[in-house]
């Protein structure tokens, strides 16, 4: 590469070095050259340091910073990365996950053709072991209102799908660090409740490995107590950002209240039905959702923590009570 890069990848990762090199190479076989790869290391004892350090002396567009101080996780490493990040634009990479060779090229010409967008963002192809091996995309849909997609627990696009101006991510201020998880979410709805300029394009550019892990956060989130119970200041963020932002109206308080009622079904999976009537009460002291709303949807948690009906019925109940009360986007298909 000469010059400076033009765009700047960032990897969060931690006890990941199989997955990161897999990772790593997507990048370094990519036909465009101007880019740096940020390894942002969050305390990995697997030999993570000792590879990068061996492509570094191989190809100088690597970087390893190490995360050092008490806060860690991934938000705060993707923040150490952009405060490293030297380019115009960045990415942000997950180190299980993998670009196609062609991405970062036709993401740098996009943004530079088109100077008034913040971001823009692409489809992601899902994998198991090798790309191909699972046919499908995320989110096949690029028509309708993104900020109520994020609001029912949709994803438009995750992570890896945008590439940033790093001017706008500094504009809308970073990650936020104080939060245990949907950080992205978070970000992403800043961004367009802030009025931020973007496109979305069909065509899949990374994919994303598909794969169970327990400490994942993603799984956490639904599992945790300590994440359950930091979900609701993340809720009221959201309220927040929407009123300041675009202004609350009907179907997005229906939304709201969607995650609120998802944050409760967690508790009662995880047998904490007093939390769970505590968190879907919320909706009423925000002036959410109607008295009828609440009081039926706290008498299905109560009946899906007693297993009653048994088998999937209950389950088939709380999805067509969720279509009656517009607690979702879609139609939900029942099956006979």
């Amino acid at each position: 590469m000469n010059g400076p890069p033009a765009v700047s990848v960032i990897t969060p990762t931690k006890n990941r070095r199989k997955l990161l090199c897999e990772t790593m190479d997507s990048v370094q076989h990519q036909n465009f050259d101007a880019w740096e790869h940020i390894i942002v290391d969050d305390g990995s004892d697997d030999g993570t340091c000792e590879e990068v350090t061996r492509r570094m002396a191989a190809d100088s567009r690597f970087r390893y910073v190490r995360r050092r101080g008490e806060k860690s996780g991934a938000n705060v490493c993707r923040n150490i990365g952009i405060a490293e990040s030297s380019a115009e634009f960045i990415v942000f990479l997950d180190s299980d996950d993998i670009l196609n060779p062609s991405c970062l090229g036709r993401l740098i010409q996009l943004m530079q053709r088109n100077l008034d967008l913040d971001f823009a963002t692409f489809r992601a192809g899902v994998f198991e072991h090798v790309v191909g091996d699972v046919r499908g995309e995320l989110d096949p849909q690029l028509l309708g209102d993104d900020l109520l997609r994020f609001l029912f627990f949709e994803c438009p696009w995750i992570i890896t799908g945008p590439v940033w101006r790093r001017d706008s991510l500094l504009r809308l201020g970073l990650f936020d660090e104080s939060l245990q998880s949907w950080q992205d979410f978070d970000l992403h709805v800043r961004a367009i409740t802030r009025g931020f300029r973007y496109l979305r394009f069909p065509e899949v550019d990374h994919h994303v490995r598909w794969q169970f892990e327990p400490a994942k956060v993603s799984v956490e989130q639904r599992r945790s107590p300590r994440h359950l119970e930091a979900a609701i200041a993340i809720l009221e963020k959201f309220e927040y950002h929407v009123r300041a932002g675009p202004g609350m109206n009907w179907v997005r308080q229906r939304a709201l209240c969607s995650l609120y009622f998802f944050v409760a079904e967690q508790w009662v999976g995880i047998g904490k039905l007093s939390f769970a009537l505590r968190s879907w009460g919320l909706i009423r002291e925000r002036a959410l959702g109607s008295r009828v709303l609440y009081l039926s949807g706290a008498l299905l948690l109560i009946t899906m923590r007693l297993g009653f009906p048994g088998g999937g019925l209950c389950d088939r109940i709380v999805g067509r009570w969720k279509g009656w009360m517009r607690l979702r986007t879609n139609p939900q298909l029942i099956r006979v």
